[in-house]
């Protein structure tokens, strides 16, 4: 029987960062008065009208904390957790790992994923919080060395990354409205702002045009568009190039070469992988909670 590639937290956690974030950003926010608002308490500070009613700070963040303080703590307190307990055992990630995931993360997610646009520093610090978790979750299992080379070998598509172009794009009719595009660039115009007002891209226009990371031999990609993608820097957008029954100029907004990782490159990955099937604890931080002391406003974690 071969050894599949399962579903790990640490994707899962990937995915919800877009959301938390925003949510984390505005339940951070001081219930200041603003300047306008003279001596009125900050509580009592206006943040909307409707009209002649309005909703005040105190309101509205009382809101954001019933529907969302719960999961934004319990996430500042797992955090936490994984640090204290991982440092307890005297457990630690390399950056060289967290970059590694991070790669392999951003090749996998390439085309339209919306969940996947945080930034880099971001996304690796969640990275760098769930690897964490897993060595914690199997610091006590022994995986054979066997296992894991053939693993590796039945596996070892899911570590070569191919040449990928990171791209936005304009997507237009005809030729001559992509010479009118490359105008308004050259005379300064928003690459965003006119894949939004100008592509005809439904799934990428509202995006600013951003499609992501998409592999040189994609068939989203002609062969013209690879030529093309191939001469530019970073930062720089290309001639229109045909593309189905229209023109599309590009903007590339970064590239990754093409990588294979050796079995030594992923060993650990592999064995983390192989262990975490034979742990029966739960796969998540409040695992440690007891362990690391939590106490906090919402009483007793089931």
């Amino acid at each position: 029987m071969k050894l599949k590639l399962k579903p790990t937290p640490l994707l899962i956690a990937i995915a919800l960062l877009l959301v938390t974030n925003i949510v984390t950003l505005v339940l951070w926010l001081k219930p200041e008065a603003s300047p306008s608002m003279g001596g009125m308490k900050a509580g009592s500070e206006v943040v909307a009208t409707v009209g002649d009613d309005s909703i005040s700070r105190e309101e509205w963040l009382y809101s954001l904390e019933q529907k969302y303080g719960e999961q934004e703590l319990k996430q500042m307190v797992n955090h936490k957790v994984i640090e204290k307990i991982a440092k307890k055992y005297n457990i630690t990630v390399s950056e060289k790992e967290v970059n590694k995931e991070y790669e392999l993360i951003r090749s996998a997610y390439h085309t339209f994923d919306e969940e996947y646009t945080e930034d880099e520093e971001t996304v690796k610090a969640q990275i760098r919080t769930d690897l964490l978790l897993e060595e914690l979750l199997t610091k006590d299992v022994e995986v054979p060395e066997a296992d894991m080379k053939k693993f590796y070998e039945q596996n070892e598509e899911m570590y070569q990354i191919p040449k990928m172009f990171g791209l936005k794009q304009i997507v237009v009719s005809d030729r001559s409205e992509a010479d009118q595009v490359i105008k308004e660039l050259e005379g300064g115009s928003s690459f965003d702002v006119l894949a939004m007002e100008r592509s005809i891209d439904a799934q990428s226009a509202h995006l600013g045009g951003d499609i992501g990371y998409i592999p040189e031999e994609s068939e989203l990609l002609t062969g013209d568009a690879v030529s093309e993608l191939g001469s530019l820097s970073k930062g720089e957008w290309s001639r229109p190039v045909k593309s189905g029954s229209g023109y599309t100029v590009y903007l590339l907004e970064g590239s990754i070469d093409e990588k294979h990782f050796s079995y030594e490159d992923v060993k650990s990955q592999i064995r983390r992988q192989l262990a975490i099937e034979q742990v029966e604890t739960p796969l998540i931080p409040e695992s440690f909670w007891d362990e690391a002391g939590v106490e906090w406003f919402y009483g007793v974690e089931q």
